[in-house]
This record gives structure tokens, C-alpha cells and sequence, in this order.
């Protein structure tokens, strides 16, 4: 069975690092990384990813509005997202303007536990 794969999107390279290391301490995952929303799009088109961590800003575009474009695509619309952010009032946004599918909302700085429950959540263990 291949890895699933992970989509991490943050334009902070040392936060990017935190979440691959969280990750890694939950299984053995192919984790892709951009640092951008428009490289948020442009992987998951590529590959797919089984589950998308992703940033709420970021320099270009916001994740909101990168995701509800790519979920447009029925192929896109029911990978899992957990969208991440230090700012609470993101929160209420989430609320209302995330994209459709599954997805989680966590505010930064969050803990192992938080994160290790919303990823459990939004990608259960593979069927072996």
C-alpha cells in the first residue's frame, strides 16, 4: 500500500518544519509543502493529497479562497482540510466562508494533542 499524502501549505518556513514533525510523530506520510496558496493549488491539481494542513493567510491569497476554487472540481471537493491560524477572528471566518468538504479549524499556537486529534479526525487510519 503506498503512503498517503500530505499537503502542509504555511509561508512560514519554521512552522512548516512544527507541522512535519507533528505529522511524523502520527505515521509514515509522503508530505508535500508549499509555501503559498497558489502552490497550495497548484500541488494538490498534481497529486491529490489525501489531506490538506493548510495556513488561513498567506502572502498571495488567502487558503478560503485557494480551496473553494479547487473544490469547485468534484474530483477535489471531499479532501479533508485542516486550516490553521494565529488569529481568533479567522475562527468566525472559517465559520462561514470554508469551502465545502470536511475540515477543521485550529488557532495557533495549538498543542500536540490538538493537532493529533483534528488530523485523526480528518484522515482515520488506513484500511490495511
Amino acid at each position: 500500500m503506498s503512503k498517503r499524502v500530505i499537503l502542509i501549505a504555511e509561508d512560514e518556513p519554521y512552522i512548516r518544519e512544527v507541522l512535519k514533525a507533528m505529522v511524523n510523530e502520527l505515521g509514515d506520510f509522503n508530505i508535500l509543502e508549499a509555501a503559498n496558496a497558489g502552490e497550495l493549488a497548484d500541488l494538490a491539481r498534481k497529486v491529490r493529497p489525501d489531506l490538506i494542513i493548510t495556513d488561513v493567510i498567506m502572502p498571495d491569497e488567502d487558503a478560503y479562497h485557494a480551496l473553494a476554487e479547487l473544490k469547485k472540481d468534484p474530483e477535489f471537493k471531499d479532501i479533508p482540510v485542516i486550516f490553521e491560524s494565529a488569529l481568533m477572528s479567522d475562527r468566525a471566518v472559517f465559520e462561514t466562508m470554508a469551502p465545502p468538504g470536511p475540515a477543521v479549524f485550529l488557532v495557533k499556537p495549538f498543542k500536540f494533542d490538538e493537532f493529533a486529534e483534528a488530523f485523526k479526525k480528518m484522515l482515520p487510519p488506513a484500511n490495511e
